[in-house]
């Protein structure tokens, strides 16, 4: 009965999480976003971002796919570690991540997006890593008063992170 019980919460635990990065996936953040949404009131929000690993078709297609994997990990954990351990991170497709933040605060969620640019710039410098890594971060509080549904917040966010690419790419080429 012991076993059932343990390979059960196993099956749970895998329905929620992405097997390459351990951090939730689509499913997981699709609930979780409604939530967070269907919760908010005036006084009471949160904030999120969304994260696109710069650059990742040329490490896939440069060094090959085990390291394009090794890179999607490399950035997982660089996002994790740059955030509290009760903020939420998923993995939203291919090398694009979503973070929700307990926190309406923008100057909580600037830091919090400063101290991920930091810590990618410390992983690049402290890295023997064939391949450097980039974010483009998207971030915005939910705005209550606007009543978005999820996707519109989403496509909000999703702007913003483009925009950003944008930016990054005249940077960096």
């Amino acid at each position: 009965m012991s076993l059932l019980i343990i390979y059960i919460n196993i099956q749970d635990s895998s329905l929620d999480t992405d097997y390459l990065t351990g951090v939730y996936n689509r499913r997981q953040l699709d609930k979780y976003l409604n939530i967070r949404i269907k919760n908010s009131n005036e006084l009471k929000t949160f904030s999120a971002m969304l994260i696109d690993l710069d650059g990742f078709k040329k490490i896939n297609d440069t060094f090959g796919h085990d390291t394009g994997d090794e890179a999607i990990k490399e950035a997982a954990q660089i996002i994790r570690n740059s955030l509290r351990r009760d903020d939420f991170v998923a993995r939203y497709g291919g090398d694009e991540f979503f973070v929700i933040l307990d926190s309406s605060d923008e100057h909580i969620l600037e830091t919090a997006v400063e101290r991920m640019k930091s810590n990618v710039d410390k992983f690049n410098c402290n890295s023997d890593k064939e391949y450097k890594l980039s974010f483009a971060i998207g971030s915005a509080v939910y705005d209550y008063e606007r009543r978005m549904k999820s996707d519109d917040f989403f496509r909000y966010i999703d702007t913003l992170m483009y925009n950003n690419k944008k930016i990054n790419y005249y940077e960096i080429y």
